[in-house]
């Protein structure tokens, strides 16, 4: 019975510490007011196929009448089709009154940005290096 007991607490304990969690995360999502364009402008990038679209610069439509000005630095990893994007966006507000170029850096896995002689190098260099793994 006081093993019960105990097990019952803590998993109220457990309960209410990830429920104070996920109310801080939406907290926190709520008091960013950029986090919806930021995700709207990074699924407009997702969205392209070319690399050459991306490198200029883009206009998209948000809600509430604003509009975001973006473009990627896209630059090539040691691994086939995995990119690091430099995203740079420029946010107007119905008055025309624009804020400064934020920039956020991440990885991206994309194939169809991939040039085809660069891939089939990077692949072979991976199988190389797989090829002269020892395990013991």
């Amino acid at each position: 019975m006081v093993a019960l007991t105990v097990f019952a607490f803590a998993g109220l304990v457990l309960a209410s510490a990830c429920l104070n969690f996920l109310n801080a995360q939406q907290a926190g999502l709520r008091h960013d007011t950029g986090a919806l364009e930021r995700r709207l402008v990074r699924e407009a990038l997702c969205a392209e196929a070319t690399l050459a679209k991306v490198t200029t610069w883009n206009q998209l439509a948000l809600p509430e009448g604003r509009t975001a000005r973006w473009r990627a630095v896209v630059a090539p990893t040691t691994v086939a089709d995995l990119f690091e994007v430099t995203l740079e966006i420029e946010y107007t507000d119905p008055a025309g009154q624009s804020t400064p170029v934020a920039a956020e850096t991440f990885r991206l896995l994309r194939p169809t940005w991939s040039q085809p002689a660069d891939r089939q190098t990077l692949r072979a260099a991976a199988r190389s290096k797989l090829a002269r793994r020892t395990y013991q």
